[in-house]
Parts: structure tokens; sequence; C-alpha cells
């Protein structure tokens, strides 16, 4: 049975005869298409009135079908149709190199990894872009307002990491974010297999923080549930105090705080920043500055953290 064509907005499905050809750029591009279904916008198939889809028309349905959904049935297809568009790769291009230059948030990140998936699919061989949908998919997933999806994004992340290092080898970049991300998910062994390979190729500097982490691996002195559960447990926090749950989200922050293995690795200003906010909102001032100081050391730029310290100690 024939799965069904992916619903996008603003998007209608054209069956051309198998065969059609579709030219542009004065004949240096050509495609034969057919029978498998076009994306035209909606606009450009109403204008159709019973011809076949010119060259622009196609460009223009199959760049909105990819970035709304790059995963769509087809995708592959429709990627390798775009390269025939160079305009719209070169802004494809673009986009991503704007998103990735900046600190953006998580809508922009989703964004920027739905753009590089694009490319993923235009270039199936090369390590460059599933290795960057990989990093960016781990800097999804310990951002605050998306650490209720820590855990997918995680493994998400690995898949495309595991893919880069599959196609490109054991380059630095890969290793080091793969080995970051089994870190997050308790895979402690693989982790330590990672930053070992990693360690010949880093400066002293970097080599001495892997052998210690490498040492505590060792040891046994590593978080005591794996990171990605502490970071959906802050995002239950959040969620928490949201509303009004000041005592129960203090109580999950406070164990998360306990682990100490957890805070050397990932010391984060805003767990200890939330921490005094459910204190402030509980009227236990005292214990919100304290907290503060805690996120300022952590962070000494930390705007919020100092605004709210300074409207407390007035």
């Amino acid at each position: 049975m024939e799965r069904e064509m992916t619903p996008l907005a603003g998007i209608t499905y054209y069956r051309p005869p198998q065969g059609t050809e579709i030219s542009g750029l004065d004949g240096k591009v050509v495609f034969t298409v057919g029978p498998e279904p076009i994306p035209l916008l909606d606009d450009d198939y109403q204008a159709l009135e019973g011809q076949l889809p010119g060259y622009d028309a196609v460009g223009r349905g199959i760049y909105q079908a990819l970035r709304t959904d790059p995963g769509c049935r087809y995708c592959e297809l429709y990627a390798e149709m775009l390269k025939g568009y160079p305009h719209y790769v070169s802004e494809l291009a673009s986009h991503i190199l704007m998103l990735g230059e900046k600190d953006v948030e998580v809508p922009y990140l989703e964004r920027r990894v739905k753009l590089l998936r694009i490319f993923a699919l235009m270039e199936p061989e090369n390590a460059h872009f599933p290795l960057e949908i990989g990093a960016t998919l781990l800097e999804q997933a310990c951002r605050f307002s998306a650490l209720h999806l820590s855990t997918v994004t995680l493994f998400k992340a690995q898949g495309y990491l595991e893919r880069a290092r599959e196609l490109g080898g054991d380059q630095p970049r890969c290793l080091t974010t793969l080995a970051e991300v089994s870190f997050l998910l308790g895979k402690y062994d693989k982790a330590a297999s990672l930053w070992s390979l990693l360690l010949p190729q880093v400066e002293v500097t970097a080599q001495a923080e892997l052998r210690a982490r490498l040492e505590r691996i060792e040891r046994g002195e590593v978080p005591r549930v794996p990171a990605v559960d502490y970071l959906e447990a802050i995002a239950g926090a959040m969620a928490l105090r949201e509303d009004g749950g000041y005592q129960e989200a203090t109580a999950i922050l406070n164990d998360v705080m306990a682990d100490a293995w957890f805070a050397l690795e990932f010391p984060m200003a805003e767990i200890p920043y939330l921490l005094a906010l459910c204190c402030k909102d509980l009227g236990a001032a005292g214990d919100a500055r304290f907290y503060l100081r805690q996120a300022l050391k952590i962070n000494p730029e930390f705007e919020e953290a100092k605004a709210t310290l300074q409207q407390l100690e007035q």
C-alpha cells in the first residue's frame, strides 16, 4: 500500500505524467519528473489551468516543502531537484551561517536543524552536515526552555553524530561532541572511549582536563543518575514553580544541586538562580540572596541574577 503524502500547509501536490521534462536557466537545468507527486504552492497549483508547472513554480514548491518538513515523503527526490536552483541553495547556506554566528533562541536552533537537514539530503556522504546537526541538537537540549525534551533531543543528536563519525572518521569536533552527548545520557564507558581517542589530538591544557574526566569515570565519580535525568527534573521544577508549587520545585532543585559530580561536570548558574526565585516566592529573601551569589560565582555576567540580587539588597 502506497504511503500517503505528507500534508504541508500552503502546499498542493501535483502528479505529472511519467517522463515530464521541466527546464530552466536557459536549458542549463532539466528535470525529468513523474509520476511521483511534486509539491506546488497553492497559488501556483491553482494557476496551472491544465498546463504543466514551470521551472520557477516547481522550485518554489520544493523549497517550501523541504523548509517546512525536510523529512517529508520524497524528500530525497526534492532535495536532488533543489540542486538545480542555485539561488535557493545560496539562500539556505546564508541562513544557516547567520543562525550559527549568534546566540539564538530555541526556535531558531530548531530552524537551523531543519535547514541543515536539507543540505544533508543534498550531500548524504558529507560528514559536515550530520556533525552540525548533532552539535546544534546538543546545544538545544541544554537550553533551559527546551529541557523537557532533552532526552529525545540528545538521542537524535547521538544518531546524527554517529553518522558523521561513520562518514568522516574520528575528527576532533565529532569525538568531542559525541562524548558530551554520551556522558549526558549516562553512557560513561562510551564517553571515556571517545575522550581517550581524542587525547593525542588536543592541546596540553585540554589533555589535562580530559585526563581528569577520565580518572573520575574510572573511579566512579559520576552523577548519581544520568545528567539528562537532572535536566528533565529541572524542567519539571520550572513547570511546578510556574504553577505555584514553590516548595516542590525547591526540593527538586536542591536534590539536583546536592549531586556534587553533576555540579562539577555541568556548572549551570541557572539552577541556583531558579532556587533563588523559589526562595523569593516563598518570602525567604536571605536564602534567595545566598543562591543568587552562587549563581554569580558560576557566571559573573548573569544579568538576571545581578538585577534580582540588587533588588533584594535594597
